[in-house]
């Protein structure tokens, strides 16, 4: 799996484990946030340069690919980011939803490989709050075209959004705390070698490392007993136990490197829940963000509140702006 000493290696294994979205639930991303970007990208002229900045796998900029088909010519999408992204390998289905879409990995946003005034529309989800905003909004501001317009969603600090990845946190690192990798490891060799000996100390000791790790299930289930948020308990949890069902379709030697790469896969998934928290801004941070826009000659810059469509709960921020036709060069 990626290099650890990578110091974007937590969001290149995310990305390379067939994930879309990174921040929202499937369903609260087609409740909330498709139909506003899908609006954002459908007044935008036939052709258009559209720029996802912090890509990922394209969460976004599969948004733009759902308008761009109904445009004569389409768009012309590209999308980039930091780590170490590569969706056309990763992510299922990717050649019907993202194959219109050109990917810049290990691309800063603090400094983009376009010339000035390239695009009609740049879109950030998630994304722009984690790099030195300054930088990056200065950047886009360059390479966005005369009467282009510019999109963020933000994470706000008290939105729900942050509070689901505190909670996320938490339970990432109480399970890698725990003993469930390790003895799997102990039970997977246990039953190959009980298999393949067919001794009655071999079929003991798998026996007894069967109860352990059903104990160790248990304390771990009484953990989270409460839990509001289960998804990363419940997926982790079901990807351990496929493992056992897998003993006849894969070598030992296999199996236990597949329990390593989904502790490695639950380390990266911590190290970037913590992430997600610090980047997390308030209200004065993203006005100090709106002021940098009118600053940069972006006209119309407007700031709110991002809402779900369940509960009216609080989301993060949207801010947005429009570059005038014409910019005085700046000297």
């Amino acid at each position: 799996m990626d290099n650890q000493n990578d110091s974007l290696w937590e969001w290149s294994v995310f990305w390379h484990s067939n994930q879309l979205h990174s921040c929202m639930p499937v369903n609260e991303e087609s409740d909330s946030l498709a139909p506003t970007w899908r609006k954002f990208f459908s007044n935008l002229p036939a052709g258009a340069n559209i720029l996802d900045l912090g890509t990922g796998n394209g969460s976004l900029a599969v948004q733009a690919v759902a308008v761009s088909h109904k445009k004569h010519p389409p768009f012309s999408i590209h999308g980039v980011d930091l780590a170490d992204i590569a969706p056309a390998k990763y992510v299922a289905n990717a050649e019907k939803h993202l194959s219109d879409v050109i990917f810049h990995p290990r691309t800063a946003m603090e400094k983009l490989p376009f010339e000035a005034n390239t695009f009609d529309a740049i879109g950030s989800q998630f994304a722009i709050e984690y790099s030195t905003i300054n930088k990056s909004l200065r950047e886009a501001c360059r390479v966005l075209k005369p009467g282009g317009r510019l999109r963020f969603l933000l994470h706000a600090n008290d939105g729900i959004l942050k509070e689901r990845c505190r909670q996320q946190y938490e339970q990432a690192q109480t399970i890698l705390a725990s003993e469930l990798f390790p003895i799997t490891t102990k039970l997977l060799i246990a039953l190959n070698e009980a298999e393949i000996l067919n001794t009655p100390q071999a079929v003991k000791t798998a026996e007894s490392l069967i109860l352990s790790v059903k104990q160790v299930f248990d304390e771990l289930e009484q953990l989270f007993s409460k839990a509001e948020e289960r998804s990363l308990i419940d997926n982790l949890f079901t990807a351990v136990r496929n493992l056992l069902g897998l003993r006849k379709s894969y070598e030992i030697q296999v199996l236990t490197k597949m329990n390593e790469d989904i502790k490695l896969l639950l380390l990266a998934q911590s190290k970037r829940l913590q992430s997600m928290q610090k980047a997390a801004l308030d209200d004065t941070k993203v006005t100090e963000m709106a002021e940098q826009l009118r600053q940069l000659k972006i006209n119309n810059v407007s700031l709110e509140l991002a809402t779900t469509n369940i509960g009216n709960r609080s989301m993060g921020y949207w801010l947005s702006g429009e570059k005038p036709q014409t910019v005085a060069e700046e000297r």
